[in-house]
């Protein structure tokens, strides 16, 4: 049996699993960090019982979704999502989306000064700001009206890409050595690492980090599991090993030139006592994980959206959700 009929029939036996799927409600909120300057644009995914479903006009293929659709009347596990470098809080709306039709709320914000249309390059390496953005983000939102009463508060979860990958280990409790981050980050294998597509040689901008200014601990016990894909910064990790820590699942790419499994993935998941480690086929590359493009924008932004002849994204997705929907049915409870 060849690897896409298997995971046709893994998808099937999940989806029987997890029960009748929803429709998937969907709007645009804001909130606003005055403690430190830093507004919060953020998607929200929900279970409906609405049926006016419409096409988004979105560059991606997605399914469709209902704008500002009503809430059902019961509490959902709730999921916090964080993009990675350069994207934003629709980066992984097809991930957003399957957990919402699986019954999840699901909340994204854009990381302020880190996304693709608001650039800022020290807020590119200011990383201890995004695990700080995901626990107001959360505060805000449990305390919102609007919202609340549709939360079940004992289960929430964190999932991240990349450098969101990074945010949802640290909430796990990962520190970080921000001296030993800076070092690595100027060694020869290091240093490729710290060149990215979004705005090139991060290198200098790292090596000005304020250490100072790095809290020591981001951990936020409300989130229950902790979910990382591709996540990059393994080069800040020390021999520290964490034996006492939430269920945490990380899911890498075979490929990954941008955040190398052997550097990041994989070396989280040594120092992390219990985690699930997933590797992805071969010819993976790190941004499979990203929304499906449409031909234009694999014409466009091929680096993002064009994978290797080999890989159907769709089919990836299909297994990525798969992985996260077992994960949390198992261990978020």
């Amino acid at each position: 049996m060849n690897r896409t009929w298997i995971i046709f029939l893994l998808i099937l036996i999940s989806c029987f699993c997890h029960g009748q799927m929803s429709n998937v409600g969907e709007r645009t909120i804001s909130y606003l960090d005055h403690s430190r300057k830093r507004p919060l644009k953020t998607q929200v995914w929900y279970p409906t019982a609405d049926l006016d479903i419409r096409e988004t006009e979105l560059p991606f293929v997605l399914p469709p979704t209902i704008q500002n659709a009503t809430f059902i009347n019961k509490k959902y596990p709730l999921i916090v999502l964080s993009h990675g470098t350069g994207g934003n809080r629709l980066s992984l709306s097809w991930l957003a989306i399957e957990l919402a039709k699986n019954g999840y709320i699901v909340i994204a914000p854009d990381h302020w000064g880190n996304t693709l249309d608001h650039k800022i390059p020290e807020y590119f390496v200011r990383y201890w700001e995004r695990p700080l953005d995901l626990s107001f983000l959360l505060s805000s939102f449990l305390k919102d009206e609007r919202f609340n009463n549709y939360v079940d508060s004992n289960r929430i979860a964190t999932i991240g890409f990349s450098l969101g990958g990074y945010t949802a280990l640290a909430l796990a409790g990962i520190q970080l050595d921000c001296e030993l981050l800076k070092r690595n980050a100027l060694s020869e294998r290091g240093h490729k690492e710290f060149i990215v597509p979004e705005l090139g040689d991060l290198t200098g901008l790292l090596t000005r980090i304020p250490c100072t200014e790095v809290p020591t601990a981001v951990k936020d016990s409300r989130f229950k599991v902790h979910i990382a894909l591709a996540p990059a910064l393994g080069l800040g990790l020390s021999e520290q090993k964490y034996p006492i820590m939430p269920p945490v699942l990380i899911i890498g790419a075979n490929n990954d030139q941008i955040a190398p499994i052997e550097t990041n993935g994989l070396k989280y998941s040594s120092l992390i006592s219990g985690s699930k480690f997933v590797k992805l086929p071969r010819n993976t590359g790190h941004y499979i994980f990203l929304n499906e493009g449409n031909p234009q924008l694999q014409k466009e932004e091929s680096t993002y959206y064009q994978d290797d002849h080999s890989i159907d994204r769709k089919l990836i997705h299909q297994q990525v959700a798969m992985e996260i929907l077992n994960y949390l049915s198992n261990h978020l409870r």
